[in-house]
């Protein structure tokens, strides 16, 4: 004879993928040496990023005040709740300006110093690739 395990409940589903979904920000904690691959990170500012990891509200890192963004860009990295650093090396700061409030980077790299009270990584990246901000209008008479 074979025993079925019993229905969750919806409220019990609900409850288990809130679980599954909570991220704690250790979680995928980086460490010096580990390589570092990111899709459509977002590029902010740092007290917008640790707002956003704090609280898991979103909105706050596309619309970052422009005087924090120029205070420190960091990357968000949506899907791992995690912020990344970017070392000058190959990424310039002008290229990263250009994806603050809309735009996002691809990149690959090797995490190469973590500040452990933050816990955010600086990457020295190998590849990446920017997508701008888009303009104003970019969208009118797509409807």
């Amino acid at each position: 004879m074979t025993r079925r395990r019993p229905l969750l409940a919806p409220a019990a589903w609900l409850a288990a993928a809130a679980l599954a979904t909570a991220v704690p920000a250790t979680a995928g904690a980086t460490d010096v040496g580990d390589e570092v691959e990111v899709t459509a990170g977002v590029v902010t500012g740092l007290s917008c990023a640790l707002k956003a990891r704090r609280s898991g509200e979103l909105k706050g890192l596309t619309a970052c005040p422009p005087a924090e963004a120029q205070k420190e860009l960091v990357v968000f990295d949506v899907a791992e709740r995690q912020i990344y650093r970017i070392a000058a090396k190959v990424v310039r700061r002008s290229a990263l300006e250009s994806a603050v409030g809309g735009g996002s980077i691809d990149f690959t790299g090797t995490a190469v110093k973590v500040d452990a009270k933050e816990e955010i990584a600086t990457v020295e990246v190998a590849e990446f690739s920017i997508a701008r901000k888009p303009k104003a209008g970019a969208f009118k008479g797509c409807l």
